[in-house]
């Protein structure tokens, strides 16, 4: 049986329809399968970053995890995770993460009392609720995947969430 012209452009109009439907849902929620639940911005975490334009964001958002080799703290009010990433994340540092023992620095970000000048503004009326991990702690960070051009160009992760096993 032959279809009619107005049966096949019925049919591709669907199949149009149904695809421009998918790509707008991937589009806004990522691909199926995928949790994207952490990937909000909790309290506008981003926005508490001091001189913001030294960093380079490399991708919105990631998951990562791996065991804490040290937890520092810094006079920007940050604290800095030095993670050794568990194998399936080693991609995420590179040459200029030896100058962390290789590590991913994972910041908590305006956690601390602020004794750089140039770092308090960004944390006025911010307190940041993240729980700090200890060391040998094995955790799970979201956030922000970038590059600190004042620090050799080394990725780092400011968290959104961080979650200890």
């Amino acid at each position: 049986m032959r279809k009619t012209v107005p049966a096949v452009a019925l049919t591709i109009a669907v199949v149009l329809v149904a695809a421009g439907v998918t790509v707008y849902y991937v589009s806004r929620n990522g691909p199926a399968g995928k949790d994207h639940s952490q990937c909000a911005d909790p309290d506008s975490i981003s926005s508490h970053v001091y001189n913001p334009y030294r960093l380079n964001v490399v991708q919105s958002c990631i998951t990562a995890s791996g065991v804490v080799d040290n937890v520092l703290q810094e006079a920007d009010g940050d604290y800095h995770v030095r993670l050794a990433l568990d194998s399936q994340y080693s991609n995420l540092t590179n040459a200029g993460n030896q100058h962390q023992y290789g590590d991913l620095v994972v910041e908590i970000i305006c956690a601390l009392p602020i004794t750089q000048s140039d770092a308090v503004s960004a944390c006025q009326n911010y307190t940041n609720n993240i729980t700090i991990p200890s060391i040998n702690d094995h955790i799970t960070v979201t956030g922000p995947y970038i590059l600190n051009m004042d620090y050799y160009d080394g990725a780092e992760q400011p968290v959104y969430t961080l979650t200890i096993f």
